[in-house]
């Protein structure tokens, strides 16, 4: 008997089959270039989405209370309903996604203080990486329009042009003077991402497609407030002081976090921004990829136990 695992490293599902005297799939480990898969279930469906962040936020003594909200997937059925009301198609990348999980929301409480100081945590900050349910994928107004939708881009940065065909969707609230978009210049064009500043009404080019945005967002370790390092404002002084303390040397690093093209698999399980950025993977591989794991988890969980005398094949090693 065998089962299909997630394998991050090639962004696909490969074959695993139970060892000798194994009576179930709970304990079968892929080990594929230095990366294990403990099991196939709902727990290692999220930490393959973080990309294992989890284990590294759990080691710095100033987070505490770690958090991760499940919601149940869509049906495609739903989400068509969704874009029938918007007239407009969701992108492949996050119909997936909505199709493995209506939402995501990871928290964290960061304190400058630790359980070992005295006087205990002081006041924290909450970190977080969040997509709204498709309920709460609304319409965001109130911005300027003009005659002609359009992107320009300026050097290094993307200049937005809305027109009344436009629509723009609240991905996430960032704190209240700022929410991340999902951009549609006009209804056959692909979406962006960007940071809409309610006291200017600006946007901020952040990512060219959702999967980039959400590699992004673990990248910058749901840090709050990380999506203004995008603005003209820049990030709050005390945003600074977190970054210093929890990924020091990543508002320093020069090279562009999204277009690396080179990959290193043997670090595949450290937080290194360059590998959650891995051009080689297409923008729908990875939601694709965990929706297909979830779904083989149900099937697992629905086979009949196997009897004793059942035939057992052993690992490949």
């Amino acid at each position: 008997m065998s089962s299909e695992k997630y394998d991050p490293a090639l962004g696909q599902l490969k074959k695993c089959s139970l060892t000798k005297g194994q009576k179930n799939l709970d304990n079968v480990p892929f080990r594929n270039m230095g990366f294990v898969v403990d099991k196939v279930s709902e727990d290692s469906f999220y930490e393959n989405l973080l990309l294992g962040l989890s284990k590294v936020l759990e080691r710095s003594p100033y987070v505490s209370n770690l958090n991760m909200n499940r919601f149940q997937g869509l049906r495609q059925i739903e989400i068509r309903n969704w874009e029938h009301n918007n007239a407009i198609n969701l992108p492949e990348n996050l119909k997936a996604f909505y199709n493995s999980s209506n939402g995501f929301l990871y928290t964290y409480e960061f304190s400058y203080q630790d359980d070992s100081q005295e006087g205990g945590r002081g006041a924290a900050r909450q970190g977080k990486i969040q997509v709204n349910q498709i309920g709460d994928l609304v319409r965001i107004y109130g911005y300027e329009t003009k005659n002609t939708a359009s992107i320009e881009k300026i050097g290094e940065k993307h200049k937005l042009n809305l027109s009344k065909e436009s629509k723009v969707f609240e991905l996430c609230t960032v704190d209240d003077n700022a929410k991340v978009a999902l951009v549609y210049t006009n209804s056959y064009e692909v979406p962006t991402i960007w940071l809409y500043s309610n006291k200017n009404m600006t946007f901020y080019h952040i990512a060219n497609d959702f999967t980039v945005y959400f590699r992004m967002c673990i990248a910058h370790l749901g840090i709050p407030c990380w999506q203004y390092v995008v603005s003209k404002e820049g990030l709050p002084e005390w945003a600074k002081e977190i970054f210093t303390l929890l990924a020091p040397g990543v508002l320093n690093e020069e090279r562009n976090l999204v277009e690396i093209p080179k990959f290193n698999v043997d670090e595949v399980n450290k937080i290194d921004p360059g590998i959650f950025l891995n051009s080689s993977l297409s923008s729908t591989s990875l939601f694709h990829s965990l929706h297909q794991t979830k779904s083989k988890e149900k099937k697992i969980k629905a086979m009949p136990k196997k009897q004793p005398n059942s035939r057992v094949i052993k690992t490949i090693k």
